[in-house]
């Protein structure tokens, strides 16, 4: 199907996907077989391969299953969005991670029981198989967003589109550093204007500015955030350190500052000097004296 109006290319994805929805391998599912192989060996044993199957897509990918081993489905993310086919994790098909993608509207839902089946559960469902083997099945439901069930189920329309945000956001938490986004958006904000100007010359100037900024990143920054990082840790540790044992020290320091001052500034303003009270009281023997007799007649009483 070339485009939303091909009719013929609609006859011929139905008449493709009846014969694949009996369980027969077509050209189009050794091609994904090929294709996930492929993308799970560039990633390595340690990383992800993220795939998005739409449609008929979901069907194939169900299909292909059949051709993978364990520890590549392992490796892969299914992210499938009005699918013709349920995808499940289970001991057979142990994806990484599943999420089938649904409209409410979508008009699929009746040739899948098992969507069905989940929109009438709810949102969300985990399940366990007939045969005893645990399988966690997760399915998540949108609301239309245009109100047509043909639009909605595209790919690229509202419904879907916003579901595919967040899978985006997602994966750049995931599976990108901060260096890696960061590096990503200088590129466009310097090669972005460039673009207007001329294509061909836009397409070797982002190549080598985003290279030039991913040696950067990767070389000179990384290291001198890792050793902030480092150093930061340090100082905390040794701040808390510090302060347990030097604290009683910088407190009497403070105390005596602060009396210091005080003194400054009445000297300044011309007060009187502030003086302790042990001092006050400290008078002589004869002035000691006067201040009893005056108490005693002050109270009244015989001598």
């Amino acid at each position: 199907m070339s485009s939303e109006d091909d009719k013929y290319g609609y006859v011929t994805d139905l008449a493709q996907a009846g014969t694949q929805k009996l369980g027969r391998t077509t050209e189009e599912v050794n091609a994904l077989v090929k294709h996930l192989k492929e993308a799970v060996a560039s990633v390595g044993k340690n990383g992800r391969v993220i795939h998005i199957a739409h449609s008929q897509g979901a069907l194939l990918t169900s299909l292909a299953a059949r051709e993978l081993t364990p520890l590549e489905m392992n490796q892969i993310e299914v992210l499938a969005f009005g699918g013709a086919a349920a995808l499940r994790k289970t001991v057979q098909t142990p994806w990484r991670r599943v999420v089938n993608y649904y409209s409410v509207n979508d008009p699929l839902l009746l040739v899948v029981p098992q969507a069905a089946q989940a929109l009438r559960q709810g949102y969300f469902v985990g399940a366990s198989g007939d045969s005893g083997d645990d399988f966690s099945s997760e399915f998540c439901f949108l609301a239309p967003r245009i109100g047509d069930p043909i639009q909605d189920h595209n790919l690229l329309g509202a419904t879907y589109g916003q579901a595919l945000a967040w899978e985006g956001q997602r994966f750049q938490s995931q599976y990108q550093s901060l260096v890696y986004r960061v590096g990503r958006t200088v590129d466009l904000r310097l090669t972005g204007p460039l673009w207007l100007n001329t294509v061909t010359g836009t397409l070797i100037i982002t190549s080598s500015v985003q290279h030039v900024i991913q040696i950067v990143l990767h070389y000179l920054l990384a290291p001198i955030v890792l050793v902030l990082r480092v150093l930061y840790t340090l100082l905390q540790e040794g701040s808390r350190l510090a302060l347990k044992v030097c604290g009683p020290v910088i407190l009497s320091i403070a105390v005596l500052l602060k009396a210091v001052l005080e003194d400054l500034i009445r000297s300044v303003n011309k007060q009187e000097q502030y003086q302790p009270v042990h001092l006050a009281l400290d008078l002589g023997e004869e002035s000691g004296k006067k201040g009893k007799a005056k108490l005693q007649t002050q109270g009244g009483g015989p001598e």
